[in-house]
């Protein structure tokens, strides 16, 4: 197999990104296949199991595309762009021509899982000429898909005391949808779709979900050639993006059917889109003159209006894929350099899609901006002998290092900037204790600083600490002492974590006269805050408010901590009304304002 390439396509100024698999120049092949993501938080989990559909195929002979629609991912366009419904068919039909273009195919196949297969069979519909369609758990009802996405929302800002206006933008996971893209998508139903998407099509349901059967039905009566299977490993697919696992039955289930749709003659209708042409692939996009707003308070000045570029870069040992963002003009480059590390295994782009804001926001700030992905871990192979989408590695470091390496050599940085949220705070924290040189590192939510192989996840350190947390709040409340009275309370786990915490409590002091006596002592978050201190990289602190990584700060690196907060090399800010990953637009903003104190700054100072 050749290794998938990444490319930028498409019209000027909404180019897409995408991964072209198994593409042979050489070779002409009879079928290609366009991978068709699902929608929000649902694209972050399947990620990884789509590159596996779309590596299976190309194993098999049928080049694939998998890509980002227009507004996502590392597409260009921003969230708020009008018009998503429109945007994301015309890119599904741009893509379509792409793949043709370029591995030389005359048909083409679609496959898509959720939202992505609806969208492929409104795309299919309306270009005609299309052999084969893969829908993947689809969503055959778009205003019922819409009512789980709002009762989701409502759920989840009960739990937060949240209140929104009705008729307002529909956020699900931290991915939001205007009310002019839900009237839109509303209006869509596949058991109504009069034009056939393609002359085959796979259905692969959920084991036991019946949801599918009026569209099946409805494709027969179109002579639609059909086959509904209902396949396990969907809901393992769609677990968080740390613990998904890829479905093999489905992969070989939709191989197999692909492998006989190559076989088989294709159709003979012309294809009935408008799309003239794509761009030929590059492996770099400008990106438009746009300047931000001033912050809400008036706390921070609005970004210049630059034109910056985003370059699709591999380097290192691994090596590693990544985007960079950068100013276009060297002239206009600060050079200073931010890294952003994976939060858990969600790829380069961050949860809710956070990471392409905040990089290319800096990247007008006249920053070099570079967020990749660790090896095994989205976009980045993992290394011989070593397993994908295993969170914390040992190796971790040594990537850390060959990137900011990277961009002293390649993008001439003078300073080099770390940060991530979860586990990327964690490695940006671990890297400067490591001696990779950084001017600044930016912890937001850790959630260990210690973490061994092996580590419980049924009690570890940081849930001890959200459990105390909770625990006091509670202990002033009436209600709770009823509760425990009424026999409510688990009085097991209750014991497990005052007894862990107890031991801990208990080691403190042991431990403090051994570092007093100069004593190296293991996991000592007192001396790691020193010595990354002393190497003159400052520390920057971000937790929502309630998060346990406070706790255990205070716990590991109480005294050093707040003395090196009172010698201004280390400090701490709190953000009140978000989660662990700033799911809520509001958070996400109050979050980008915090950092942007930290990191806007040109010289590089603050």
């Amino acid at each position: 197999m050749t290794t998938p390439s990444a490319v930028y396509f498409g019209d000027s100024g909404r180019e897409l990104f995408g991964w072209l698999h198994g593409v042979d120049a050489q070779a002409k092949r009879p079928l290609g296949l366009v991978v068709c993501n699902p929608f929000g938080n649902e694209s972050l989990c399947a990620h990884r199991s789509l590159r596996h559909f779309a590596q299976a195929a190309a194993a098999d002979g049928i080049p694939s595309l998998r890509f980002d629609y227009h507004a996502t991912g590392d597409s260009t366009g921003e969230d708020g762009d009008p018009d998503r419904f429109r945007a994301w068919i015309s890119s599904i039909r741009t893509a379509v021509h792409f793949l043709r273009t370029e591995a030389a195919v005359d048909r083409i196949a679609l496959l898509g899982v959720r939202l992505g297969a609806t969208l492929a069979a409104v795309a299919g519909a309306e270009l005609g000429g299309i052999d084969g369609l893969i829908a993947i758990a689809p969503v055959v009802s778009a205003r019922a898909y819409l009512r789980e996405l709002r009762a989701f929302q409502l759920a989840t800002d009960a739990r937060r005391g949240i209140q929104r206006a009705d008729g307002g933008s529909l956020e699900s996971g931290g991915f939001e949808l205007a009310p002019e893209t839900q009237a839109e998508l509303g209006k869509v139903d596949l058991a109504r779709l009069a034009t056939p998407p393609a002359a085959n099509v796979l259905i692969l349901d959920r084991e036991g979900f019946a949801g599918s059967n009026s569209w099946a039905a409805q494709l027969a009566s179109l002579k639609v050639h059909v086959d509904h299977r209902h396949v396990a490993g969907y809901t393992e697919m769609m677990l968080d993006s740390h613990e998904s696992v890829v479905p093999q039955d489905m992969i070989r289930a939709s191989t197999d059917w692909l492998r006989q749709l190559a076989g088989r003659p294709g159709t003979e209708a012309a294809v009935n889109g408008d799309i003239e042409r794509a761009l030929r692939p590059t492996q770099s996009v400008r990106l438009p003159l746009k300047s931000s707003a001033p912050s809400a308070n008036g706390s921070l000045p609005p970004v210049p209006a630059i034109e910056i570029e985003e370059r699709a870069v591999r380097f290192g040992a691994a090596p590693l894929f990544g985007i960079v963002s950068a100013p276009v003009d060297p002239t206009a480059r600060s050079g200073h350099a931010i890294l952003l590390l994976n939060s858990g295994a969600v790829n380069h782009v961050g949860p809710s899609r956070l990471y392409v804001t905040l990089a290319r926001r800096w990247a007008r700030a006249g920053h070099v901006v570079l967020r990749f992905d660790f090896a095994g871990i989205g976009d980045s192979a993992a290394r011989a002998g070593e397993s994908e989408n295993i969170v914390y590695t040992r190796q971790a470091m040594q990537d850390v290092g060959d990137a900011a390496n990277y961009l002293r050599a390649e993008w001439q940085a003078t300073a080099v900037h770390s940060t991530g949220v979860c586990s990327g705070a964690y490695h940006s924290f671990k890297a400067a204790v490591a001696e990779v040189p950084l001017k600044s590192v930016v912890l937001i939510n850790p959630l260990t600083f210690f973490w061994r192989e092996g580590t419980s996840l049924a009690l570890p350190e940081f849930r001890v600490a959200a459990d105390m947390m909770r625990y006091r709040t509670k202990a002033l409340r009436a209600e709770s002492w009823l509760k425990l009275l009424r026999g409510g309370v688990d009085l097991r786990e209750l014991a497990q974590v005052l007894m862990q915490r107890a031991r801990a409590q208990a080691r403190a002091p042991f431990r403090a006269l051994a570092r007093a006596a100069g004593v190296r002592l293991k996991d000592d978050l007192h001396a790691e805050l020193k010595s990354v201190a002393n190497a003159g990289t400052q520390l920057h602190f971000l937790f929502a408010a309630g998060e346990p990584g406070i706790e255990l700060l205070r716990d590991h690196g109480g005294s050093t901590a707040r003395r090196l907060q009172r010698q201004g090399k280390l400090d701490v800010e709190f953000i009140e009304g978000a989660d662990h990953t700033f799911t809520d637009r509001a958070a996400r903003n109050a979050l980008t304002e915090a950092l942007a104190k930290r990191l806007d700054d040109p010289k590089g100072d603050r």
